[in-house]
């Protein structure tokens, strides 16, 4: 009985300790403004997600005005056939004409939508420039 007492008698003065800890840890809460130097803030307000790109390397974009016909910052299947004429060394960003432009948009189109944006274009070939340093380390 005595030993069951002050197994109680812990439990109760842990209790009360982690419930003054809890007390003053809601006190020292760090404020927004301590906070806000740690989050991104980018250079500009991003207005379009899919077409506000601020690609690493600037060849990233490279070829995607020239596929887009239509100027709407969307490639599609009809559009990515004029890689050809449009992307610089294509089969080392994953778009040689071996293969077919069907399987192409496949591979870029990230958010399954059939049609791929700026942002997916740049994101694809950024994988592919870090792919293809990879391979040149080993």
């Amino acid at each position: 009985m005595i030993r069951l007492n002050s197994v109680i008698a812990t439990l109760i003065l842990c209790s009360a300790a982690t419930s003054s800890a809890l007390a003053s840890a809601d006190e020292s809460n760090p404020t927004d403004e301590s906070v806000e130097q740690y989050l991104y803030h980018p250079k500009h307000e991003q207005k379009n997600f899919d077409a506000d790109v601020d690609p690493l390397h600037e060849n990233s974009l490279q070829g995607f005005d020239c596929m887009d016909q239509d100027k709407n910052g969307y490639l599609i299947e009809q559009e990515i056939k004029q890689r050809a004429d449009c992307v610089d060394n294509a089969e080392d960003r994953g778009m040689g004409l071996s293969k077919r432009a069907l399987v192409i948009l496949d591979l870029l189109d990230a958010d399954r939508d059939r049609r791929v944006s700026k942002r997916e274009f740049n994101v694809w070939n950024e994988m592919q420039r870090q792919q293809h340093e990879i391979k040149l380390g080993d």
